[in-house]
């Protein structure tokens, strides 16, 4: 039977009132309560309230179970944007092709000239909003999709490369 406190298969059920409601427990939780017959080790408090149905308690225990089950969080991302390598000189040509001058580039974003200046150099990764205005004042595409590798400890069979293999290998 399963225990309705802890979740956990038991042979030995007990059944006990715990603040007041009656539930059939396995030996490690009946110490938090009163067993039926009037012995345990808390007073019965509450006698006169109601017990919880065996509906609510079986939902109770179906919540609990769902809440501990991991679940992938990385399962349906299979593409991701992400910046092109060659950004800067990519909006640097843009810039250029509708001369434009930077602070005048800037003044169009509602950004500081010194920050297109940097990411113009590559000194600068260009936030998100950055990138979307860009990309929308300049008609150019600054992100593209990449596929999510999978893990090397996966594919190796679960096998993780160490400093140690490194230094064999050299």
């Amino acid at each position: 039977m399963i225990c309705e406190m802890c979740g956990k298969k038991s042979e030995w059920i007990k059944t006990v009132f715990i603040e007041g409601t009656e539930l059939k427990v396995c030996k490690e939780c009946s110490k938090f309560g009163e067993s039926a017959d009037g012995t345990g080790s808390h007073a019965k408090k509450n006698a006169a309230s109601a017990p919880v149905s065996r509906a609510v308690v079986n939902e109770r225990l179906e919540a609990r179970e769902r809440r501990m089950r991991t679940r992938d969080v990385y399962k349906d991302m299979d593409t991701s944007e992400d910046l092109i390598p060659d950004y800067a000189s990519v909006i640097k040509d843009a810039r250029r092709a509708r001369n434009m001058k930077q602070e005048d580039l800037a003044a169009k974003l509602n950004e500081k000239a010194t920050i297109i200046a940097k990411v113009e150099n590559g000194d600068m990764l260009p936030s998100d909003s950055l990138v979307k205005k860009l990309e929308k004042e300049l008609g150019i595409k600054l992100t593209e999709k990449v596929s999510s590798i999978a893990s090397s400890s996966s594919a190796s069979g679960g096998k993780t490369l160490t400093l140690g293999d490194l230094i064999k290998k050299g």
